[in-house]
Order: structure tokens, then sequence, then C-alpha cells
């Protein structure tokens, strides 16, 4: 299986988030970045969260939640484990279309 493009520990300083997949399952990764003077890298952690497809974030519900060191060893760390989780999801068995239209959760209304 080919390895999954993730980005680069400046992607997540810079204060962007990450939604991707890799098989059945989903994930979405977001920084959270403390103050630092100016000049310096920024430090903080990130947040993953996984769930299992095919929906996207806004009509799934979150499985799984983890923080990580937002360094590089971090970013491996935080690899390592959506492997795991991906492993996970890719274990179950395969869900009907009916199952899954009956998973779907419909987005919380526009207040």
């Amino acid at each position: 299986m080919a390895q999954q493009f993730f980005p680069v520990l400046s992607h997540f300083q810079n204060n962007n988030s990450w939604l991707s997949s890799d098989g059945r399952l989903r994930y979405r990764i977001v920084p959270t970045l403390d103050k630092v003077p100016e000049g310096e890298d920024p430090t903080g952690f990130v947040t993953a969260e996984t769930w299992e497809g095919p929906w996207a974030y806004e009509f799934s519900t979150v499985e799984e939640t983890k923080d990580f060191p937002l360094t590089e060893e971090g970013l491996e760390a935080l690899q390592q484990w959506l492997e795991e989780q991906r492993q996970v999801v890719e274990a179950r068995p395969q869900h009907t279309l009916e199952e899954n239209i009956a998973r779907k959760k419909m987005p919380e209304a526009a207040e």
C-alpha cells in the first residue's frame, strides 16, 4: 500500500488544519498554538479525531480523539496512531449502503 501524503510540521505551525482519509478511516487534525515571541517557532499540540467513513466530518460521529505535541516526534507518533486506527477500521466488516445511511449523522441546525 502506498504511503499517505501527510503535511510537514510547518503546515501545522502556520495554524492550518488537515482533513483526510485512508481507506475507510477518516481523520481531522487541528493545531492549537501557544503564544511565543516573534521569530520563534510556534509550540503547542495537534488534536486528531478519527471516524469510519464514508461520510464527511459533519455527517459522522467521531470515534477517537488524541492530542500530540507539535514537534517532528509528535507528528511521527500521530502518523503511527493513525495507521493503528486505520487497521482497526479496516478490520471491521464492510457496511451495507443501508447501514451507512442509518449511521449518517445530520449536522446541527444553524441557530
